[in-house]
């Protein structure tokens, strides 16, 4: 059976840089777009979950389209967030997205809604029609749908849905989703932490949130596991494991956990935008020191 898709290898989901009055910093959104680049990233997930999607107005998540769009040049392969509630905005995101030359579209089922069966199928329906190739994002503890095997299998029936960011936490679910569908579409970790046995059993990717902070090394990771290095892989999962004991530690959201870590290690990170709110003073000094602690640099000359 022939893929979908050729879609593989590193796809950072980046923040959004906002300024500090809350305002899209554009030359910020360039720089983070052009670092990623360099680091070695093969695309980048733009205005996702991490990317604070559920925070921009429709008329800013085209806007930033158009910039990422503008600063890759060609470097990156591109992936527009066009996860909403209401069908119509999806596919307008949808409809721009394919218009500026994105690769595709990730796309969340509509979340706080818990669409029944038909609405759901409806919803993928329609944002297909657009004609941009469709990421499913299996996220249940955010959305309350489970995107598995069986349900997928039946969702292939549309035939821009081309790969999957698969974030359930159960194991036992992913293997058995790769077996029934990952012949067919591209299967992408959605968790780093799971990495490891996700490729093992024949995931062509992930959708990684560490590189936005660690840069070149998180993404390493990935290739170290996919050429069977496991003694590279376990060197590197380390600081991606601590990183991520930080963003769900529950002190803040972990969208903010990552803008912070940014800001601290001089990436173009930004500000959080309201509701979300900057890290209380006490956690930050502590994330500094572990950030200091994990820091790939010193890393590296340990290993050496």
């Amino acid at each position: 059976m022939t893929r979908r898709s050729s879609l593989s290898g590193v796809f950072v989901v980046t923040v959004t840089p906002f300024a500090q009055d809350c305002a899209l910093d554009e030359a910020e959104t360039r720089r983070l777009v052009s670092l990623m680049a360099s680091e070695g990233a093969d695309g980048i997930v733009v205005a996702g979950s991490t990317g604070e999607w559920f925070a921009l107005s429709e008329a800013e998540r085209i806007r930033l389209f158009e910039i990422v769009a503008d600063e890759s040049r060609g470097r990156l392969k591109l992936i527009a967030g066009v996860s909403a509630i209401v069908t119509g905005e999806a596919v307008r995101l949808a409809e721009a997205a394919r218009s500026l030359g994105y690769d595709g579209g990730l796309l969340l089922p509509p979340p706080y809604i818990l669409p029944a069966r038909a609405e759901l199928f409806a919803f993928v329906a329609a944002v297909d029609a657009a004609g941009l190739p469709i990421m499913l994002y299996n996220n249940p503890g955010r959305t309350g749908v489970n995107l598995d095997g069986p349900l997928l299998s039946e969702l292939l029936r549309f035939p821009r849905v081309v790969a999957l960011k698969e974030s359930a936490k159960d194991l036992q679910q992913i293997a058995r989703t790769i077996r029934m569908v990952g012949e067919e579409i591209a299967i992408f970790s959605g968790m780093e932490n799971y990495l490891l046995p996700t490729v093992q059993r024949g995931a062509v990717g992930v959708v990684a949130m560490a590189p936005n902070v660690l840069g070149a090394s998180a993404m390493e990771l990935f290739r170290a596991i996919s050429r069977g290095d496991l003694a590279a892989a376990n060197r590197l999962q380390g600081p991606v494991d601590r990183l991520y004991d930080e963003m769900y530690a529950g002190h803040t959201n972990p969208y903010v956990v990552l803008k912070e870590g940014m800001r601290l290690r001089g990436r173009p990170g930004g500000h959080p935008r309201p509701p979300l709110l900057p890290m209380a003073r006490v956690d930050l000094e502590a994330f500094r020191r572990v950030l200091d602690e994990i820091d790939p640099a010193r890393a590296a000359a340990a290993a050496e």
